[in-house]
């Protein structure tokens, strides 16, 4: 079923009464003074809009939503070359999809504050008056600048002389006009450039940065054409800081479009923030700041302080291994009035038509639960090092590591069935995580989740999420502090880490680290042979390993050690399974079956009537 039949491509097709009372207020709360200070916003340009969550639909649905709302190729485009989300610390940011017809920067800043696109042309009106009106003196200077500063002039060596620049300025002007006569790109308006951006950003009272490629590129090889000065960072320098909103608006450009780059709601650990570099080689640039004077380039981080809440955020690289500490931007969260909010009416649609949709063929009537996206949990991944978070689904591992050890456990069976078709070995047990009837999750889905900081510095204010905790954040303490940690689990020291490595045993079958063995083998493995041996006649005595130099079982026995065992040994050995076999007996006898539908086994008062890996699973589940 196409998107487009399910769910409309814009918020604002929820509530049209509501776009129009946004259409309505917006040119009211436009201020014009008559002392040639620039036209402004009085109290609109402070709003912010932000998704709902969308991980709590299906993933067919879910991927009908992604494709009405987000423009995916830009989203592709600017991830590859790491301009967007590169950064795990830090909320993700995801395109809205806007109107192509020329006057896309407008309808994105609009987008980002109010869920509506400026089909009216509040916005570009109010730029072009601007600059048709009032003093753009300073304007024009800054921009004479900026491009003697470009590295065209620099290369071509261009020497404009006082006729030049105006007839460039006068161009410049007449671009912003709200015509529309159809000019030589085919588009409706003319398209805007980065002076637009910087006027806008003033006529706003709040920062705009735009995430964008520095290099124009062929859409087919990717090969570069030209140098692109779009990206950066664009303050209001027309306004004393501390009348401006410190929240920026942030705008995502490629293939000469612009498009809104918004959060998601969730309640993931990761900072809402946008970081102010960008990865270049393995190094984290500084974002270019637009239409600086010299004097102003020398205090560039402290203006950047001065009109953004700026944060300092530890990113840590998995490639190279290192830490660095970052400066990010704050973002502003949903603030709309409920009376204008345009993201709720389209929520309340998207749970009315998933309903639908769930009836119908597209959903077969049943509920897909995306066990990546909601089954994280606030526990760190038991590999050394990682600084992501363990999920249900995967745990003792994050996703990441749970995607590299199913990697290296399909390698290991097909070197073992290679060998096997070279020695006719007996068949192999398959690994813990490949058991029959079962089905890895969608790991492609699920990027691995980072904490908010990673390897903690005090500097930065995140407080502990005790609420009215007024002491930092310790991300080792899975986002408490010290005392809030201590007094939650007083029975836990300082080596709980420790302990933690240590308890890890190695099975005897799939040769995977488990934190629990029954008889040297997983619990994975341990169901699997129960399930054979029920289904068979005569119970095996023991599992066979898919080891090329196990000796056959027939012939003699093998300790975990893989050395031969003695005589005394296997007396032991049998006695030990005899005694184990009659107290299972006993046991079965005197308890009622698994509390777990469908559960063969027997349930036991100390696992609270669950057999025992119905219990594990159930701990693990309940996060007990």
């Amino acid at each position: 079923m196409a998107a487009q039949q399910i769910l409309p491509k814009d918020l604002y097709m929820s509530n049209m009464l509501k776009a129009v009372k946004i259409r309505e207020r917006a040119p009211q709360d436009i201020e014009k003074p008559s002392n040639g200070i620039i036209h402004h916003f009085r109290t609109m340009h402070r709003y912010t809009i932000e998704l709902f969550m969308i991980c709590q639909f299906c993933t067919r649905f879910r991927d009908i939503l992604q494709k009405t709302l987000f423009n995916r190729s830009m989203q592709v485009a600017l991830e590859s070359q790491k301009k967007l989300n590169a950064c795990k610390e830090v909320k993700k940011l995801v395109p809205l999809r806007t109107n192509g017809d020329g006057n896309c920067l407008m309808h994105a800043a609009s987008m980002y504050m109010w869920g509506v696109q400026d089909t009216d042309l509040v916005l570009r009106k109010t730029l072009h008056n601007v600059l048709k009106t009032t003093d753009t003196r300073n304007f024009k200077f800054r921009w004479q600048l900026e491009c003697v500063k470009s590295t065209v002039f620099q290369q071509t060596e261009l020497q404009y002389d006082t006729r030049n620049w105006d007839d460039e300025w006068e161009h410049l002007v007449n671009m912003a006009s709200t015509d529309t006569s159809v000019g030589h790109s085919g588009l409706q308006y003319n398209c805007l450039e980065e002076i637009h951006i910087f006027v806008l950003a003033n006529i706003l009272r709040r920062t705009i940065i735009v995430l964008a490629d520095n290099m124009f590129r062929s859409l087919e090889s990717g090969s570069s054409f030209s140098p692109l000065n779009v990206g950066g960072i664009y303050l209001p320098l027309h306004w004393p800081a501390q009348e401006c909103y410190k929240y920026p608006i942030i705008l995502g450009y490629d293939s000469q479009h612009f498009e809104p780059l918004v959060t998601i709601k969730d309640t993931g650990p990761e900072i809402r923030a946008v970081p102010l570099v960008f990865s270049e080689k393995g190094k984290f640039e500084d974002m270019k700041v637009h239409f600086l004077t010299d004097h102003e380039e020398k205090s560039r981080e402290k203006l950047l302080k001065q009109y953004l809440h700026v944060l300092e955020v530890p990113v840590y690289s998995l490639e190279y291994g290192t830490t660095h500490l970052v400066n990010t931007a704050r973002l502003d969260e949903n603030n709309l009035p409920k009376d204008i909010n345009l993201v709720e009416d389209y929520y309340q649609l998207v749970q009315h038509e998933y309903k639908r949709w769930q009836e119908t063929k597209g959903g077969k009537g049943r509920f897909e639960i995306s066990l990546p996206q909601l089954s994280l949990v606030e526990v760190k991944c038991e590999t050394i090092n990682c600084p992501f978070f363990m999920s249900v689904s995967t745990q003792p591992y994050c996703h990441e590591c749970f995607d590299k050890k199913v990697k290296s456990i399909d390698r290991t069976k097909a070197q073992i069935q290679k060998s096997q078709s070279v020695h006719h070995k007996p068949e192999y047990c398959e690994p813990s995580c490949q058991m029959r009837g079962e089905s890895l999750p969608d790991l492609t889905s699920a990027p691995a989740t980072a904490p908010s900081l990673f390897i903690f510095s005090e500097t930065n204010a995140m407080k502990c999420k005790t609420v009215d905790c007024p002491f930092t954040l310790n991300v080792e303490l899975n986002g408490l502090c010290e005392h809030c940690h201590n007094a939650r689990h007083p029975h836990l020291g300082s080596s709980t880490e420790k302990v933690r490595t240590a308890d890890i045993i190695r099975c005897n079958i799939c040769f995977q680290d488990a934190t629990r063995t029954f008889n040297g083998i997983c619990s994975s493995c341990f169901k699997r042979t129960t399930e054979r041996s029920h289904s068979s006649s005569s119970p095996p005595l023991l599992h066979q390993r898919s080891n090329p130099h196990a000796f056959n079982l027939s012939g003699s026995h093998v300790n975990p050690s893989g050395q031969e065992a003695t005589n005394d040994e296997i007396h032991l050995s049998t006695t030990n399974s005899q005694s184990a076999t009659s107290y299972n007996v006993e046991e079965r006898i005197a308890n009622q079956k698994c509390r777990k539908p469908g559960c063969q086994y027997f349930g036991t008062l100390q696992n609270e009537g669950f057999c025992t890996l119905c219990f594990f699973e159930y701990k693990a589940n309940s996060g007990r």
